[in-house]
């Protein structure tokens, strides 16, 4: 992906020193690269879930790192669990949180660049 992607990274970077898993919920910059910003946030999975905000010409990285939830972008529906991750348009509506079966606490971490 780094090929396509070159910002990828710095957010390989961001995930070789850990800094999601012992951060709260909230916005950061990547140190290195001010282009990529990382948004951590935490939450119950629904049968509904939730609707993610637009990016408008920003690439989305979604990683989780606690709990699991299905991602929905356009028509492709994913199931994501710990160290698993999506990449897609920050212009694509997407539909988080979504849960395969029982409610579940889940973390993600979403990098936009």
């Amino acid at each position: 992906y780094q090929g396509v992607f070159p910002e990828i990274a710095g957010i390989i970077t961001v995930m070789d020193r850990s800094f999601p898993y012992e951060q709260g919920p909230g916005r950061y910059e990547v140190p290195e690269d001010k282009g990529i910003r990382y948004l951590i946030d935490s939450a119950m999975t629904s049968d509904k879930g939730f609707m993610a905000p637009l990016y408008p010409g920003k690439t989305i990285m979604e990683i989780v790192l606690e709990g699991e939830e299905v991602v929905s972008v356009g028509e492709s529906v994913i199931k994501l669990a710990p160290g698993r991750f999506v990449l897609y348009d920050g212009e694509s509506e997407t539909k988080r949180g979504v849960s395969f079966s029982l409610p579940v606490f889940f973390k993600a971490v979403r990098f936009v660049f």
